[in-house]
């Protein structure tokens, strides 16, 4: 994973170094500008706010200084920003690294004394200023002395902010908030030196830890060291150390100083969120000359993530470019999702699979829109037409969730059961169960990830909850459209079975017709048939509830039966329950019903559970008119 990133980063430096100053912003907070007289007197006393000091709260800064502010910013902050304080040059309080900039965070302004400035700005200048810069040094220690002053205005300064649509004055400390940084810059050097004296930190500091160093005796920069990226090494806890490989000082591995800084950059880049999530990093790009056709690079990726303004999803990205060109192709890359210093997934794809086949949706259980005409078939050509229509659909728009026409994806994050609105806790422990394996089968195209047992118990469980939460036939048209899916995919997944459920599906409605209008056909032993034909009989009984809020839930029980036996003595109890409601004598219902209580057999019905349910809400034979 190392090598990958430190090539993905190269090249990105190589094609498109612009990347690196997408989305800059400075720390929120107090960025303040000293500037010294001659002899070392504080010129800019008091500082004019929008010239010598700005207030950034993360989301709006005067665009005079917005640069200045993110120049300085950068140039003085330590590795990994306030993540990792075991860089800081010396108290831990202090979260700048140069000499000539002050920086903590509001929290800490009173636990911040005299002793501790003087330390840090002596760290600072005998570590990343020479002794023949004697101006530099002399005027960063003008500056040390300078800070006191700079406290005390910080104290006494009260700004006008509006409050209630009314202008109050109040203390510039506390209209920073506690975790916002309070940075103090001095104007008297160039920005290219603070620029300098940065590389001089990085070049001690990008290792994990400078004891693992080799060879010993020669700088930092020039050794190989311990990776410092997600790598918390921590000699104290011995269990988590490697014990196996080929290992010098206890490390079997090392970087190059080069390697360390382009891992930094990695890490700037993820902070300032210039890559889509997920992302794929091409191994090598000099291996694209040995393959044929042309090839989608990572560059390209990152390019179009961000080209237009607003961010895009790697689907949103791979459609644009899949689009203009279908034979365009995608691999030998990893695949790698991180969020902040959290790697959730790293993995190598031979080849992604854009374009998927035979993928129509029928609308086998008569779904009609607000006309009262019959969807058509829905006909999806693209994997990530897959995901938006298929697994949106499955998860109740809570994996893949559109809404106000924007997707998102919860393949990774937490997931919280209050926000699922169609089933709750049960939804969410569906999805923690399943959305590695539609990740895979959608970002990595493999196939098989998900199989087609996997599947049916996946839709089997779905449709159930949905049954079972029903309220007044709320769910009505999400159960069907679920049913269509289920019936129409059942040999899109690998390991599928001979049958075509779909094909199977018109056929039993046939035979149910056919059953229902004429003494002399009967039902097969077949256990699909009985199933089916008892769904319609169970819809035509439940059909006749009078209750207030009749409910699809009320198909439970007899979801419950296992064996045939049982099945058919509850729909006894139900005849007998709703036969004053029945108009006897019409013939479809009595023949269809004699049918399912003749029928013997000694299976379990658990595992055909489908037929029962697509016999139930399938259109209703019985309803229908008697041939002449």
């Amino acid at each position: 994973m190392i090598r990958e990133l430190i090539n993905f980063v190269n090249d990105l430096e190589q094609d498109y170094p612009e990347v690196f100053d997408l989305n800059k912003t400075p720390s929120p907070g107090l960025h303040l500008w000293i500037e010294l007289d001659d002899e070392g007197n504080w010129k800019n006393n008091s500082p004019i706010e929008g010239e010598d000091y700005v207030i950034y709260d993360g989301k709006e800064i005067p665009s005079s200084l917005f640069n200045d502010a993110t120049n300085y910013w950068e140039q003085g902050r330590t590795i990994g920003g306030a993540t990792n304080t075991n860089k800081c040059v010396s108290d831990k309080k202090i979260h700048s690294c140069s000499p000539f900039i002050f920086a903590f965070k509001n929290e800490n302004f009173g636990h911040i004394n005299n002793k501790i400035i003087k330390t840090y700005f002596k760290i600072a200048q005998a570590e990343y200023l020479e002794d023949t810069d004697v101006e530099y040094i002399e005027t960063s220690e003008k500056f040390a002395n300078t800070i006191s002053l700079v406290f005390d205005w910080l104290i006494s300064t009260k700004i006008e902010v509006k409050k209630r649509d009314k202008l109050q004055l109040i203390s510039i400390l506390k209209v920073l908030k506690t975790k916002d940084y309070i940075n103090l810059y001095i104007r008297n050097i160039d920005l290219n030196y603070y620029k300098i004296v940065h590389e001089k930190y990085l070049n001690t500091k990008l290792f994990n830890n400078n004891d693992y160093c080799i060879p010993k005796n020669v700088p930092i920069d020039k050794s190989k060291g311990l990776s410092n990226f997600i790598n918390g090494a921590n000699k104290k806890k011995m269990f988590m150390e490697h014990k196996t490989g080929l290992m010098i000082d206890g490390i079997n591995t090392r970087i190059s100083m080069d390697d360390a800084k382009a891992l930094n950059k990695f890490e700037i880049l993820s902070y300032q969120k210039a890559f889509p999530t997920p992302l794929p990093v091409i191994i090598d790009k000099q291996e694209f000359k040995f393959d044929e056709g042309e090839k989608i690079t990572s560059t390209e990726i990152v390019k179009l993530f961000d080209a237009e303004g607003s961010k895009r999803t790697l689907p949103q990205i791979l459609k644009s470019l899949f689009d203009t060109n279908p034979q365009r192709v995608l691999a030998n890359y990893y695949l790698l999702y991180i969020n902040g210093s959290i790697v959730y997934d790293f993995d190598f794809v031979s080849k992604f699979e854009y374009l998927i086949k035979v993928c129509n949706i029928q609308n086998l259980f008569a779904i009609k829109n607000k006309e009262k005409e019959l969807l058509p078939t829905q006909r999806i050509h693209t994997i990530f037409g897959f995901e938006n229509k298929i697994v949106k659909e499955i998860f109740n728009n809570s994996l893949v969730r559109i809404k106000d026409g924007i997707i998102s994806y919860n393949y990774f994050n937490e997931i919280n059961p209050k926000f699922i609105k169609n089933g709750g806790e049960e939804m969410a422990s569906l999805i923690l169960r399943y959305r590695k394996a539609f990740y895979d089968f959608i970002y990595k195209s493999r196939k098989q990830a998900i199989t087609t047992l996997m599947f049916d118990k996946l839709m089997l469980f779905s449709i159930l909850l949905d049954v079972k939460q029903d309220e007044g036939y709320n769910r009505d048209i999400q159960i069907k459209k679920k049913l269509n899916i289920w019936f129409s995919l059942n040999q899109f997944f690998i390991n599928h079975n001979s049958i075509n459920m779909a094909t199977q599906f018109n056929e039993l409605m046939k035979k149910m017709d056919l059953i229902a209008n004429n003494d002399n056909i009967q039902l097969d032993q077949s256990l699909p048939e009985f199933l089916f034909a008892t769904g319609q009989v169970i819809y035509y009984l439940l059909y006749h509830n009078k209750a207030d809020k009749p409910s699809h839930a009320m198909l439970e029980p007899f979801l419950q039966k296992a064996t045939v036996e049982h099945l058919q003595n509850a729909i006894t109890n139900t005849v007998n329950v709703y036969k004053h409601e029945i108009s006897f004598g019409k013939g479809r219902f009595e023949r269809l019903c004699a049918q399912v209580l003749a029928y013997s057999s000694d299976e379990n019905i658990k595992n055909s559970q489908r037929y029962l349910l697509a016999g139930y809400f399938a259109p209703a034979v019985i309803f229908y008119k008697n041939e002449k």
